[in-house]
């Protein structure tokens, strides 16, 4: 653990010193990083934060009280660690306003009564202070080399878990952003993974490719000290990241001729129709003539995961999928029979099938519109790549289902936006701000139900007497009623610009 001012004034060196703390004595955990002496006046600036500044106070000899107080203001100010004043040489006795100032600041202050040497002080403490930093390293460098042997290995995210687990020695969960429970190691399931994370020991988010993806929760039943947890989560985290962005064995050429496809189709740089669907049929995509296509976006904390999910949706379908990792995403094509109407529920429902039966809580995919051709897939898999991003929490989604928000960000500014929103809805969005209320999403859940009171009270999980109490409220700060349908669609328009914008 790093060292304390507290632990720093028990060593037997400075015992010698015969320390008596005048001020800042709750301020005693705070952790040193150095020790240092110095007989600067203006040594304040100087100073980068954690230090124990020892000093015989030579630099404040001949100065004012006023001074004093600037000299120890500008310390405090620098959040350093304590000050250490040594008697005898320049003041037989502590000045009273560097006490008083001490005491403003809740700075800690000490008196050293006895002479020893400034120079046997730090090299004891900082010496401790360095062996501390070179345990955390060593610390770090065993937990990478575990992970490593995986990573080369290709177990994955539960042999990460595993390796990791073994150098904490207790339980590690691994969180979704969305709350879904992704692996995890040393519980018996998965209601006790959820147990462990009740009471965690500490707790890092995983990062990949700048996202928050989810978190990695230990449990109780760690025997590490909480830093050593602390590093331990930190280089496991990494080490996810890295298996997460592995697709396993190198890409075979369909693969790579698929993804190249996908990207110029995603980026609207694909050379036509013709030339799309000769690409498509090198990387094994020949969708039948009657089959319209149904582009998709996925997010995964493993791309071979969202990858399985499309391969299993295609197979529940019977018909053809087209794949490949884009930049973090996992973009596809789905072949599905005219005949079935329902296109796109069709393609959703095999989707929701494939994430059940994979078990694949941690992959999000958004479906997008139909196209007739390969060609015509850019605008569909860029629709569905925006989905993703406007509803964050959901696991499955499709691009008709928010069109009202894909089009509010396709083609209007956020000033626009706000303009509208301001105007239609400010008073309910000041409320809410004000009152930290729900109006702005009740009014919007309302509408989206038809105005059905039973329907809004059942989502939103609200006594009907509570829900028009709201509505109440809502209709008083606006002015009128909600459920004129001259002003149904303006309101709309402006609860879902809210959340857009807002987002």
């Amino acid at each position: 653990m790093p060292l304390t001012l507290r632990e720093i004034l028990a060593f037997d060196v400075m015992r010698e010193a015969r320390p008596v703390v005048l001020a800042g004595e709750r301020a005693l955990g705070r952790v040193v990083r150095w020790v240092h002496s110095s007989e600067i006046y203006e040594i304040g600036p100087l100073l980068t934060g954690g230090e124990l500044l020892l000093t015989t106070g030579l630099g404040l000899a001949g100065t004012d009280a006023g001074a004093r107080r600037h000299y120890l203001r500008e310390i405090a100010e620098r959040d350093v660690a304590g000050v250490a004043l040594e008697l005898g040489r320049t003041f037989p006795e502590v000045p009273g306003e560097l006490v008083a100032e001490a005491r403003r600041q809740a700075l800690p202050f000490i008196t050293l009564n006895a002479v020893v040497p400034f120079s046997r002080i730090a090299e004891v403490a900082n010496t401790r202070i360095v062996d501390h930093a070179g345990h955390r390293l060593r610390l770090g460098d065993s937990v990478s080399r575990a992970l490593n042997d995986v990573l080369i290995a290709g177990i994955g995210v539960p042999g990460l878990l595993a390796a990791a687990a073994g150098v904490v020695g207790g339980p590690l969960v691994l969180i979704a952003e969305n709350g879904a429970l992704v692996a995890a190691h040393g519980v018996a399931g998965d209601r006790e993974a959820w147990r462990a994370t009740e009471t965690p020991l500490a707790e890092a988010p995983v990062t990949v490719l700048g996202t928050t993806w989810g978190r990695l929760v230990a449990g109780p039943g760690s025997p590490l000290p909480a830093e050593d947890l602390a590093v331990a989560l930190e280089r496991t985290t990494v080490a996810l990241a890295l298996a997460m962005l592995r697709t396993g064995d190198p890409p075979r050429e369909p693969d790579r001729l698929a993804a190249a496809l996908l990207t110029d189709l995603l980026e609207g740089t694909a050379e036509g129709q013709a030339e799309s669907s000769v690409r498509a049929a090198l990387a094994g995509f020949r969708p039948a003539a009657d089959h319209l296509l149904i582009g998709l976006a996925a997010d995964a904390l493993e791309t071979a995961a969202a990858l399985a999910v499309v391969d299993r949706a295609a197979r529940i379908l019977h018909t053809p999928a087209l794949r490949g990792r884009v930049s973090r995403l996992v973009l596809g094509v789905l072949a599905v029979p005219r005949s079935v109407g329902d296109v796109v529920g069709a393609a959703q429902q095999a989707l929701d099938e494939a994430l059940r039966r994979l078990s694949a809580p941690q992959v999000r995919i958004a479906v997008g519109y139909p196209a007739t051709e390969v060609g015509e897939l850019g605008g569909s898999l860029r629709d569905a790549r925006a989905a993703l991003d406007l509803r964050p929490g959901s696991r499955l989604i499709s691009a008709r289902a928010i069109a009202l928000d894909l089009e509010l960000t396709r083609h209007g500014g956020s000033g626009h936006l706000d303009h509208l929103v301001r105007h239609t809805i400010g008073p309910l969005v000041e409320w809410d701000a004000a009152h930290r209320t729900d109006l702005v999403r009740t009014l919007e859940t309302f509408l989206l139900h038809g105005c059905s009171a039973t329907r809004t009270a059942a989502v939103l999980h609200l006594r009907r007497q509570s829900f028009y109490q709201r509505l109440q409220r809502i209709e008083a700060l606006l002015g009128h009623t909600v459920t004129d349908p001259d002003v149904h669609a303006a309101l709309l328009l402006a609860t879902a610009a809210h959340r857009v914008t807002g987002r």
